[in-house]
């Protein structure tokens, strides 16, 4: 109901009906306003079959994934190296800690790696010494449920610390694409 559009004595009786009860009693005697201000549902459910299969539900919490780095160089100390092929694998909404190997040298190059479902995105970011107020540039790569599903395969690269990389994720090892 809008104020507004009444006429003035209709709006002057609304607030009488509202502000006497009030004034004469207190709050307790005021009218359920509830009623006025209930929201409205702005959508309905899905109640079609092929409309639940057209809006797939996101991975079950448990579902791991599996990703392969490679093709790159990373920052070991000062210099930049060649890194090995490196295979780990996260699953939702934890955090996992990845060493790429250097192909030659035997160093190793660690960066942090999560799996955000709400986001539906993967953060990388260097393991670094500092402060724990200190900034670090990350990473982050966006997917749909349905591109894990099928494998991507995507440029990998994390500010300072690893460029002309590759990787490839999916829920299944046989899914992931060749580097």
């Amino acid at each position: 109901m809008k104020i507004a559009s009444l006429p003035r004595v209709q709006t002057t009786r609304l607030l009488l009906a509202f502000l006497l009860p009030l004034a004469l009693g207190g709050c307790d005697r005021l009218p359920d306003l509830a009623q006025y201000f209930q929201p409205k549902p702005q959508y309905k459910t899905l109640d079609s079959e092929v409309a639940s299969l057209a809006a797939p539900a996101p991975a079950a919490a448990g579902s791991s994934l599996y990703c392969t780095v490679g093709r790159g160089s990373a920052k070991f100390g000062r210099n930049w190296k060649d890194f090995s092929d490196t295979q780990f694998r996260l699953t939702p909404q934890s955090r996992a800690n990845v060493a790429l190997p250097a192909k030659k040298g035997g160093e190793e190059m660690a960066f942090q790696a999560m799996f955000d479902l709400e986001g539906q995105k993967l953060l990388f970011c260097p393991v670094v010494q500092g402060d724990p107020d200190d900034k670090v540039a990350c990473a982050s790569i966006y997917a749909l449920d349905d591109d894990l599903q099928a494998g991507i395969k995507r440029t990998f690269d994390i500010p300072d610390a690893v460029r002309g990389g590759a990787i490839t994720c999916a829920y299944k090892t046989e899914n992931l694409k060749k580097l």
